[in-house]
């Protein structure tokens, strides 16, 4: 039974230890594939930094009697270009100046969100610990999201699944989200990644 003892809040730097946890299990193929074994020290690193994709400042937490249960990130399009530029400086500061071709596939992915509009905001690295699964928390943040794109006049939520994700696929159409399409191939390491494409308008 889940208790009634439930937040959900802003990140803070403090939680850079978490953020490494939930960010790697939101994606146990993809960034470990990218970062490589130091992934976790990265994103620890990267998360305590403002103003870009990784930032505690995009981050929401969801607490279940004191205690980290999961997370997830909310970003604006109007503000991703400039967030892609401080997040290319601090991962050469943090990789000794040097950017494997793994993570410029990643960078170069923007392609897939091309299609973005300026009323949209999109939700990413939604993860949920493994023993609080299965009690709706990840339905709780996914709702905070929506009212915090309402408070800031925003109109639409986009996001991406991984077309093998069937779990994620199911919540988010029980949650009203809709597949509109399906994302060009990203190419990583010979590894080929495909994404859907979800949208849901959200009402004021």
């Amino acid at each position: 039974m889940i208790s009634d003892s439930i937040i959900i809040r802003r990140g803070k730097p403090e939680d850079a230890h978490h953020f490494s946890e939930l960010v790697t299990l939101s994606s146990p193929k993809i960034y470990p594939m990218i970062f490589g074994s130091k992934t976790k020290s990265l994103m620890k690193k990267l998360f305590r930094h403002k103003r870009h994709y990784y930032s505690f400042d995009k981050s929401f937490f969801i607490e279940v009697d004191g205690k980290t249960a999961g997370m997830a990130q909310l970003h604006r399009f109007s503000l991703r270009k400039r967030e892609k530029n401080n997040l290319i400086l601090l991962l050469m500061k943090y990789m000794n100046w040097r950017l494997p071709a793994s993570v410029w596939s990643l960078l170069k992915s923007e392609k897939i969100i091309k299609r973005f509009a300026a009323q949209e905001c999109y939700l990413s690295n939604l993860a949920v610990y493994p023993e609080y699964r299965s009690l709706g928390l990840g339905s709780r943040l996914i709702g905070a999201l929506e009212d915090e794109l309402k408070s800031i006049g925003k109109s639409r939520m986009i996001l991406h699944a991984d077309v093998n994700n069937h779990g994620a696929i199911r919540l988010y159409q029980r949650l009203g989200y809709r597949i509109e399409d399906k994302c060009p191939p990203l190419n990583i390491k010979k590894t080929r990644f495909d994404y859907l494409i979800i949208r849901k308008p959200i009402c004021g």
